[in-house]
């Protein structure tokens, strides 16, 4: 199988890592920064001078979008017309109407789009899909929701209508984590929401921006009650989510030095009462993620297990509803 690469920044080099991992692969790569191609070579992939070439190239089964959100739209649109499946880093689209779009051309053209929400790929938040689906904890009725970091990696990610900012780098995945867990969320409130570091130090230069970096939310689910807190200011990586129900609570975190942990009132299935404990070691996620993509690709795009563009349309939606669409 051939993948094209479209991107060749701090992404792409992760997604690049990862597809060398994989058997029976070659992988090509392209970027408008025509000093990436010693990059490329040092990576041992196959450097493109134009972007058209890769897209219009027939031996390329799918193309790797790892461009600038603002650019999502067009080479997502172009790959499907000529035939390619796409594996997009998130999110989708910077509005509904472009995710819409896509997604009638993906279904009209029987095409596989999948976005790199890649923490679904993690065996502790996989578990806790499991323990929410067999209701080992009982009902579900309050969550916290908490990713962190500390930004400042290129100056489009802290501009408004980018695709950066708090909203469009963390928030997004913890949205897809709660769409994925729990039914349909009925309701957002903006708590607060700010620019708290002004200006920041991206690449060796002091630069003033404007995109939200800190934001805290209440989301409404049935009876159920969540608070997500999500920054761009945490000088070291922060990740936990925790859910409480009627039969006890369960914590995990993408970080490895964290241990799951499952308490049950009462016990459920294979788990104990009390405090069940486990520990999962430093995982792939970007290997975990394209891997299905590449098995998705070969089983003729089967989707089912992502809900990629459905889903994005859903996460869309959800912000304009909530006034925060256009903060990213």
């Amino acid at each position: 199988m051939n993948i094209g690469v479209i991107g060749l920044g701090k992404i792409a080099e992760k997604h690049i890592n990862a597809y060398k991992k994989l058997d029976d692969l070659e992988i090509f790569v392209n970027d408008k920064d025509k000093t990436k191609e010693k990059l490329a070579r040092t990576y041992g992939v196959k450097w493109v001078e134009h972007q058209r070439d890769i897209i219009n190239d027939d031996s390329i089964n799918a193309i790797d979008v790892s461009v600038p959100t603002e650019h999502h739209y067009e080479i997502i649109s172009k790959a499907l017309e000529h035939g390619k499946h796409v594996f997009c880093e998130k999110p989708l689209t910077l509005n509904l109407g472009e995710a819409q779009d896509i997604k009638e051309k993906a279904k009209k053209l029987n095409k596989l789009v999948i976005v790199g929400y890649l923490y679904r790929f993690h065996p502790g938040f996989q578990l806790l899909k499991k323990v929410v689906e067999e209701d080992i904890i009982g009902e579900p009725y309050y969550a916290i929701f908490r990713l962190g970091g500390r930004g400042s990696h290129k100056i489009w990610k802290h501009k408004r209508g980018k695709g950066g900012g708090v909203v469009g780098e963390m928030l997004v995945h913890m949205l897809d984590l709660i769409m994925w867990y729990f039914d349909k969320v009925k309701r957002i409130d903006v708590l607060h929401k700010e620019v708290l570091l002004k200006k920041r130090n991206i690449e060796n230069k002091l630069r003033r921006v404007d995109a939200d970096d800190v934001i805290l939310l209440k989301i409404e689910n049935n009876k159920m009650k969540i608070v997500c807190q999500c920054d761009l200011v945490s000088p070291s990586y922060m990740n936990y989510v925790e859910i409480h129900g009627t039969n006890g609570s369960v914590c995990t975190s993408i970080l490895d030095f964290f241990p799951t942990v499952l308490y049950c009132k009462e016990p459920k299935g294979i788990y104990d009462r009390g405090h069940n404990f486990f520990n999962f070691p430093k995982v792939d996620l970007f290997y975990e993620e394209l891997k299905f993509f590449l098995d998705s690709v070969r089983k003729n795009g089967d989707e089912n297990k992502t809900d990629s563009i459905d889903q994005s349309i859903e996460m869309l939606k959800l912000l304009e509803k909530a006034s925060l669409l256009y903060e990213f």
